[in-house]
C-alpha cells in the first residue's frame, strides 16, 4: 500500500482525493452535503501561521487509484502536542489495508514533528451506530475512545408559537435586562474583535474535547483574519449572534451558524459559549433564538440546523432540548497516544 502526500497545486489529485471523501460521506450521511471540493482546496492551499492542513492518499500500488484518504490539521502556535485527523476509506475498498496505512503514515509524520497524539471525531447516524465499522477500525489501529457525543438536528423554521414561548422564558430569566443581543454576518465588526478573541480563547478549553492535555488556543486579530481568509476561499460565511453586557459594554456570549451555497438547506452551529461569569441568565437560549430571524432572511432555503454536543455538556444539551433539537447521530472523540504506540 502506497501512501502519498497530495500536492496542493495538483488539481486532479485534490479532486480525486475529494471524490473518495465524498463517496464516504454520502455512504454514511446520504442526507447531508459534506465538504465540497472548494472546501478541501481552500484547506490544503491555506498557508498561515496558526494551522496547516495536509492531505494523504493511499493507493494499492504506486500511481494507482486512491482507495482511502486522510487529512491532518496541524496546530502551529498552540497545542503542539497533537494533530487533528480524519481518515476515510472508499466503501468499495474497505479491509484492504488503506486505512491502517494512512494512520501509520500520520503517526510517523506527527511523531517526527514532536507530536504525542492524534485526535479524531467520528459521528455516524443513530440507526447504524452499533454496526458501523468505524469504532472497530479506530480501536484496531490504536485509538482509544475518550468522550461520547451526539449529533443533533433542528428543523427550521420553528413554529412561531414555540419561538414566542421560548422568548418568554428568556425575558423572565434572572438579570435578562442586563444584556442585549446583536446579530450580524461575518466578518466580525472591528469593534468586537478583542472580545471575540477572548471568547474564542475560553471556548478552546471550556468545550469538552476528549483531549486531557489540551491547552488554551492562541487567538488574536491576525488569527481571526487568517480564519476569515479560509472562509472566503471556501465561499462560505457565518451568521453570528452575540450578547453584550449593558453595564460593561463587553461581549459575554456568542454563537455562530456556518452557511454555504453548496449546502443551501443546512446550517452548522459551530460554537456557542457563555462567559463563565455571565452564566445562569439564559443567554445560550437567547442567542440561538436571536439567530432564527436573521437566518430566515439571509439563508431562506435552510431547513435544518446541525449541531454536536459532548454528552457531558448538560447545560447546552438542555438548551438544545428546549429548542427541539433531535438526536440524529452518535459518536466519540478518539485519541491515539503516539508515546505508547
Amino acid at each position: 500500500m502506497e501512501v502519498r502526500q497530495i500536492d496542493p497545486a495538483d488539481e486532479d489529485a485534490v479532486a480525486e482525493w475529494h471524490g473518495v471523501l465524498h463517496a464516504v460521506e454520502r455512504d454514511v450521511w446520504p442526507d447531508r452535503s459534506g465538504f465540497s471540493l472548494r472546501d478541501i482546496r481552500a484547506f490544503v492551499r491555506h498557508r498561515g501561521n496558526y494551522r496547516r492542513f495536509d492531505l494523504l492518499a493511499a493507493a494499492g500500488e504506486p500511481g494507482g487509484p486512491v482507495l482511502g484518504v486522510g487529512m491532518m490539521e496541524v496546530p502551529l502556535r498552540d497545542n503542539l502536542h497533537s494533530v487533528e485527523v480524519t481518515v476515510a476509506v472508499h466503501p468499495g475498498h474497505r479491509r484492504q489495508g488503506a486505512g491502517r496505512a494512512i494512520v501509520e503514515r500520520m503517526a510517523a509524520l506527527a511523531a517526527a514533528d514532536g507530536r504525542g497524539a492524534l485526535n479524531a471525531i467520528v459521528d455516524v447516524p443513530l440507526a447504524i451506530a452499533d454496526t458501523h465499522p468505524g469504532a472497530a477500525f479506530a480501536r484496531h489501529v490504536g485509538f482509544v475512545a475518550t468522550l461520547p457525543g451526539n449529533l443533533r438536528y433542528l428543523t427550521v423554521p420553528m413554529p412561531a408559537a414555540r419561538v414566542d414561548e421560548l422568548r418568554g422564558v428568556v425575558s423572565r430569566a434572572r438579570g435578562a435586562a442586563a444584556y442585549r443581543c446583536v446579530t450580524f454576518t461575518t466578518p466580525w465588526p472591528e469593534e468586537f474583535l478583542e472580545d471575540h478573541c477572548d471568547l474564542l480563547r475560553r471556548m478552546s478549553t471550556d468545550e469538552p474535547a476528549g483531549d486531557g492535555d489540551k491547552e488554551e488556543e492562541v487567538w488574536d486579530e491576525n488569527r481571526i483574519r487568517e480564519y476569515d481568509e479560509v472562509l472566503a476561499d471556501r465561499g462560505v460565511w457565518k451568521l453570528a449572534a452575540v450578547a453584550r453586557h449593558v453595564g460593561s459594554g463587553h461581549l459575554v456570549a456568542f454563537t455562530e451558524l456556518l452557511l454555504s451555497p453548496e449546502a443551501p438547506t443546512e446550517a452548522w452551529q459551530l460554537a456557542t459559549l457563555v462567559h463563565p461569569a455571565h452564566r445562569g441568565h439564559r443567554l445560550g437560549l437567547a442567542l440561538k433564538l436571536a439567530s432564527l430571524g436573521p437566518l430566515a432572511d439571509v439563508a431562506p432555503s435552510v431547513r435544518r440546523i446541525v449541531t454536536g454536543n459532548a454528552r457531558v455538556n448538560a447545560p447546552m444539551i438542555a438548551v438544545n432540548d428546549l429548542m427541539g433539537f433531535e438526536i440524529a447521530g452518535a459518536g466519540w472523540f478518539w485519541q491515539k497516544d503516539l508515546r505508547t504506540g
